[in-house]
């Protein structure tokens, strides 16, 4: 059960990371705005908005808030893949108990 429990969290804790950074591509490469879908996918990217401002930003400013957001991003998928998966363990252990 806790080696399975560590892989599901670094499972979510990987999505965590992959779904910011297709957002991202999206946003560059399609030029597409950002709204309800990328909120609810990446909810700590409402912290982007330190990117904004009058002050022009180094790229290593801006690669350090990036970096930060997505690792609060993969922090937060990785917990709810923690409280998660022993539900949907015990769940799936109940449905499959032989009657």
């Amino acid at each position: 059960m806790k080696s399975c429990l560590a892989r599901r969290v670094l499972a979510w804790g990987a999505l965590g990371l992959v779904v910011p950074i297709l957002l991202l591509l999206r946003w560059k490469l399609f030029s597409s705005s950002f709204g309800q879908l990328e909120a609810t996918l990446w909810p700590s990217a409402i912290l982007l908005m330190g990117l904004d401002g009058p002050s022009p930003r180094s790229t290593l400013d801006t690669v350090e808030i990036l970096a930060m957001v997505i690792g609060e991003n993969v922090i937060l998928y990785s917990l709810v893949g923690l409280v998660t998966s022993p539900i949907v363990y015990l769940v799936l252990r109940k449905r499959n108990r032989p009657s």
